[in-house]
């Protein structure tokens, strides 16, 4: 099949730029830049709701799609908001409201976000800020080429370690975003990732 007729389908490379907006704002949620993103189709590399979307899709065409939250970027979890104490926390005392930092523990990375600074601990969310909401993506299909066999191996890796397109790493691939307790404790290691 020539490059030019290529679709998207499983084993494919595509790269997209696309904004997000949450359903009924004019605005697109993230900031009013384009995001950009190269992915395999077929790998769980993106969220569910682009998977389906773009499937059979050329490059050059605009996509607009819909998606409720299990497609998008899950439900919103109350127990995903929690304290921690800023004792032994490598790093705690340098954030600041609305900031994302990387928890590392048992269970793999956790992506949290403060909500807000307290004296001796800080209130965190580890769900995404589009949990449990409707979102609109409005989509330009960049390229589609064949993916090459090391791009197909390192998307295969990468799914069976749990990796998602929702923006978290999740050891046993599930979308439960809040941390795990361990038997040593909790989580143990915060690895500061400042918010563009």
């Amino acid at each position: 099949m020539s490059e030019a007729l290529l679709v998207i389908a499983a084993d494919v490379h595509v790269t997209i730029t696309y904004a997000i907006y949450e359903i009924g704002a004019a605005e697109p949620s993230a900031g009013a830049e384009r995001l950009t993103d190269s992915y395999i189709h077929g790998y769980g590399q993106v969220l569910p709701a682009l998977e389906q979307g773009l499937l059979g899709r050329a490059s050059g065409t605009h996509v607009t799609l819909e998606a409720d939250p299990d497609d998008a970027f899950g439900t919103y979890e109350a127990e995903g908001v929690f304290e921690l104490d800023k004792d032994g926390l490598n790093g705690a005392e340098e954030l600041t409201q609305g900031e994302e930092f990387m928890a590392s523990g048992p269970e793999g990375d956790i992506v949290m976000r403060v909500v807000e600074v307290r004296p001796d601990s800080l209130l965190v969310d580890t769900n995404h800020p589009l949990a449990g909401k409707r979102i609109r993506f409005e989509i330009d299909v960049l390229e589609v080429r064949e993916a090459t066999e090391e791009e197909i191996q390192e998307a295969q890796e990468d799914m069976d370690a749990g990796a998602c397109g929702c923006g978290h790493e999740h050891a046993s691939g599930d979308h439960g975003h809040a941390p795990q307790q361990s038997s040593e404790g909790d989580l143990v290691t915060l690895n500061l990732r400042r918010s563009e």
